[in-house]
């Protein structure tokens, strides 16, 4: 292919600003559309996103909630256990057979499931209490 070059200019020299605004304008009637319609795509994209996010960090809420109840329930049955046990030892080494104590662990033992976190901790330092008065004795 030859290019050939004359002296036809494709623009009047007159009025050379006005060609260079029909050419501007041209380019942006064919290329704004596209422009449009990537913008709207990705606002589109963003909004979705954004609820996806804020509908996990709900879910991620809830889990946390559910996790610090599970939690404090778990750390409640650690403080039965560990009452149990110490229930157990006074069992076997024949304490709880003394008057008023068998009754206080039968009743214990009745409501052990019902008792606040302040409870369990005050039966618990009573238990060691106790334990430990029995075993200083015989030694």
């Amino acid at each position: 292919m030859k290019i050939v070059e004359t002296q036809i200019p494709d623009v009047n020299i007159e009025n050379i600003d006005s060609a260079k605004v029909n050419l501007a304008d041209r380019v942006i009637k064919n290329v704004s559309p596209l422009f449009n319609e990537v913008y709207v795509d990705k606002s589109n994209e963003l909004t979705r996103l954004k609820s996806e996010l804020e509908g996990k960090r709900q879910e991620v809420k809830k889990k946390k909630t559910d996790l610090e109840e599970l939690f404090g329930q778990y750390k409640k049955k650690e403080k039965v256990k560990k009452l149990l046990s110490r229930i157990s030892k006074l069992v076997s080494s024949g304490l709880v057979f003394e008057g008023t104590l068998r009754k206080e662990t039968v009743v214990l033992l009745k409501v052990l499931d019902d008792l606040s976190d302040e409870r369990l901790d005050y039966h618990l330092q009573e238990s060691m209490k106790i334990i430990s008065q029995r075993f200083s004795r015989v030694k």
